[in-house]
């Protein structure tokens, strides 16, 4: 975000701070079946393959022979790889002779893959080099043979892919106005310093909607950061299917009465990207974590829990401290909203809760239903 933004959202939240008051728009409602619909869940995965999704971070491939192997969408096999040149792609994980995975998941550094089932050999970019008994294929040309590739762009520090489609991808669009801010964040000069996963019973909207309203922070983070932060304010900002969410700290309040130069939204409040459909990054003060809920089924979602600090940071004991310290209290607290989640789920999975009410201080909720609506609209219709 460029300065006068960042000043004109920490006046929006110390105005606001300051009359004890909150954004109020309007009321809204949601349905269980929006949760625990099969078919629904079906249609939102049909239109997910047609986006573009962060599917790792640059830094995770670090240098030219780099590729990580994971399952992704709906279990999908998916290969990424920086080439010799330095450029990155998205594979299918899967030989074009038989099908076979070529690297079991995880990450490593190589220049060739080869298929554990016949030996056929490809080139870190995808390209078919050699395969035995060549004499049994004589109307194969190698030349011609590549690994399956999916439409992916490195941009803001992050790789991104899209599972369905062959046009590239055009993400300065896609993030409508947005990308300025990775640059603010700093995102492409960030690397991994600690992860965890888990699957959790809970549908992917209800790991969403947890991170864009705080009216739950002084209740249900009462032992984590409940003295941090102001009761229920927050304001959020719409770029496309995307939000950009304030959660103003108790410090907030002062802020207007800090000379301008010193104001920063950091020390005032955690900025929190919400990228549609399935990335959040969550800005803390000297670094930022990424968390990645990748559906798996209406009532099963798995997490992915990431925190990235400063490339150049001095690698120190105390450092390494609070980077552990901050990443194990981030980890706490949402580990808190997960909990409550698959209790939301399972309230609804058996029929104890059948309507879902949005206050009017939480419009996030409700138009990041009206973007899911018109999503399914506009791909599934």
């Amino acid at each position: 975000m460029d300065r006068q933004t960042e000043l004109d959202l920490i006046e929006r939240c110390a105005k606001l701070a300051e009359d004890n008051g909150r954004e109020m728009t309007r009321e809204g409602q949601s349905e269980a079946a929006r949760y625990t619909d099969e078919k629904l869940f079906a249609k939102e995965q049909s239109y997910m393959r047609k986006l573009p999704v962060m599917a790792a971070h640059s830094s995770e491939l670090p240098e030219k022979g780099s590729y990580i192997a994971k399952d992704w969408l709906e279990g999908f096999p998916l290969l990424l790889t920086r080439d010799m040149d330095g450029e990155v792609h998205a594979f299918a994980n899967a030989c074009r002779h038989r099908g076979s995975r070529l690297e079991e998941n995880g990450s490593g550094c190589k220049r060739r893959l080869m298929c554990p089932y016949h030996a056929w050999t490809y080139d870190i970019a995808g390209q078919l080099k050699t395969l035995p008994h060549k004499s049994g294929f004589p109307s194969l040309d190698p030349s011609e043979v590549k690994l399956k590739e999916l439409p992916s762009a490195e941009v803001g520090g992050f790789i991104w892919v899209q599972r369905e489609g062959e046009a590239p991808l055009d993400i300065e669009s896609y993030l409508a106005g947005l990308l300025p801010d990775f640059g603010w964040l700093g995102s492409e000069d960030h690397v991994v310093f600690a992860e965890t996963e888990k699957v959790w019973d809970a549908n992917w909207k209800i790991l969403v909607e947890g991170g864009i309203e705080s009216y739950h922070f002084k209740i249900a983070h009462r032992d984590t950061i409940a003295p941090l932060f102001r009761d229920a304010l927050s304001v959020f900002d719409e770029f496309g299917p995307h939000f950009r969410s304030i959660l103003a700290k108790e410090s907030v309040k002062g802020a207007m009465d800090v000379s301008e130069d010193e104001r920063d939204i950091r020390e005032y409040a955690n900025v929190l990207y919400s990228i549609f459909p399935m990335n959040s990054i969550l800005v803390q003060p000297d670094h930022f974590a990424l968390i990645t809920n990748t559906p798996i089924s209406a009532g099963k979602t798995h997490v992915r829990i990431q925190t990235f600090i400063p490339k150049e940071a001095p690698d120190t004991d105390k450092l390494r401290a609070h980077w552990q310290a901050n990443f194990d209290f981030t980890l706490a607290t949402l580990v808190e909203d997960f909990e409550l989640a698959e209790q939301i789920q399972k309230g609804m999975e058996t029929g104890a809760s059948d309507k879902l009410f949005f206050g009017k201080f939480e419009d996030a909720l409700t138009r990041f239903h009206e973007i899911n609506d018109k999503m399914l609209a506009q791909y599934t219709s």
